[in-house]
């Protein structure tokens, strides 16, 4: 959290007693969540990638795999969801400290789906290449597509979805939000944030205040030693129904 003393946040005066006193007057805090979002959504894929190991033992029962598919289903919705939530903080964060995008009151009147202007602006002010701007655009309209279909979910009657991983005709929702596709989104939110973060660092002038910075620095190193594997960012199931790999 952030500490910050605007103008007239502190007012020194001259008490009766002759003495200086110093009175605090509006303090501003500041908590930026991407991070918390971030770690979140790591803690949640563990639990989700555990329960998809215990779904794929042959001997397990019509009832306990309907069990673990359930729990499995309540952490990865929480993990991919909050990777979600992650990226649309780091990039209020960026509009913050950087400044909006020069077209973003277009935007506004023309009701430009959230994901353009995420990858825009953050191509705008990082300075992203094509490549890896593509990469990056492909993983958060997918992640914003999954968080609509959890905070809006349909009623309606659909055709069962294969996963190859269990041998199971199941809801869509249980492949969306499953251990194998919670694990993929962990390794390239993390892999993508991470150069984002360095690209930032890059282009930082040297009297800019870097502290929104340090601290999502701090806490992604944190969070990659604990959890990004080699290996976890290839394609979870068929292209048609899994996240994008990582840019190489």
């Amino acid at each position: 959290m952030g500490l910050q003393l605007p103008p007239g946040g502190i007012v020194v005066s001259i008490g009766d007693d002759g003495l200086p006193h110093t009175e605090v007057k509006t303090p501003l805090v500041r908590l930026d969540l991407w991070a918390t979002w971030l770690e979140i959504g790591c803690a949640h894929t563990a639990g989700a990638a555990e329960l998809a190991d215990q779904l794929r033992s042959e001997t397990l029962g019509d009832e306990p795999k309907g069990n673990f598919l359930s729990q499995e289903l309540q952490q990865a919705i929480v993990a991919v969801t909050a990777f979600a939530f992650a990226f649309d903080g780091f990039y209020d964060v960026v509009r913050h400290e950087l400044g909006q995008h020069p077209d973003a009151g277009i935007w506004r009147t023309n009701r430009t789906a959230r994901h353009k202007q995420i990858t825009e602006t953050l191509r705008y002010h990082l300075k992203l290449g094509p490549k890896f701007t593509a990469h990056l655009g492909s993983f958060v309209e997918e992640l914003l597509n999954f968080r609509g279909r959890a905070v809006h979910p349909s009623s309606r009657f659909v055709e069962a979805g294969w996963r190859p991983d269990i041998d199971c005709g199941v809801h869509p929702h249980f492949i969306t939000f499953s251990g194998p596709n919670a694990v993929q989104a962990r390794a390239l939110a993390l892999t993508l944030l991470d150069r984002l973060l360095d690209r930032a660092r890059e282009l930082t002038k040297p009297d800019s205040e870097t502290g929104w910075l340090d601290t999502g620095r701090t806490v992604l190193d944190r969070l990659s030693r604990i959890y990004r594997i080699a290996g976890d960012d290839v394609l979870a199931f068929a292209e048609d129904i899994a996240l994008h790999q990582a840019p190489t």
